[in-house]
């Protein structure tokens, strides 16, 4: 969302956004609901009554310690995940479940002692040391390494997740979503 309020912003001066920024589950019913009136998420099967727009793929990276013995490497496979072990978001979180399910595929296993309860604390636990995760491309730094934590592009296959606009099928604000959809996807595109 950062990266995209102002363009938002600048591109649609009247238009009055009220952010929130809560669990999957929670944010759907809102929805369902008429609480809220689109989301901009990961797609996930909770998301399927609703008309969902793509506005983005994500891919994700591998996050070491930069003692790590693949922080200096461009990219690291998929399979060399196996028999390690992943720190990750708690129950509940979506990104838990899409990139658990890409580690479990390559034979990772989680790390059962630790659940996170953001983004920042993953990547906290990965800089003391902790272990390594899987964090998607709009969370990254720019650089390569920062702050005790070196990023590593993950590949055959690239773990990624369909960031969605999602609304209510039948909304008379259709047309209004598809607009801010094509905006939203110009600016991450960039």
């Amino acid at each position: 969302m950062p990266r995209i309020v102002p363009q938002l912003k600048e591109s649609f001066p009247d238009l009055e956004l009220f952010l929130h920024e809560a669990q999957t589950h929670q944010l759907v019913r809102q929805l369902e609901e008429g609480k809220l009136d689109c989301l901009v998420l990961a797609s996930v099967p909770e998301t399927a009554p609703f008309k969902e727009i793509e506005v983005f793929n994500e891919p994700m990276s591998i996050a070491v310690p930069c003692d790590h013995t693949w922080a200096k490497r461009d990219h690291v496979e998929m399979d060399e995940l196996k028999g390690q072990i992943v720190l990750s978001l708690g129950d509940g979180h979506c990104l838990r479940d899409q990139a658990l399910g890409f580690c479990f595929a390559a034979g990772a296993r989680d790390d059962e002692r630790f659940k996170a309860t953001s983004l920042e604390t993953l990547r906290n636990m990965v800089a003391a040391g902790a272990g390594i995760t899987l964090l998607p491309e709009l969370s990254l730094p720019k650089e390569k390494e920062k702050d005790g934590v070196c990023y590593v592009t993950a590949v055959n296959p690239t773990p990624s997740r369909s960031i969605v606009l999602a609304y209510r099928p039948g909304s008379p604000l259709r047309a209004r979503f598809e607009k801010l959809a094509e905006s939203i996807s110009s600016y991450l595109g960039e």
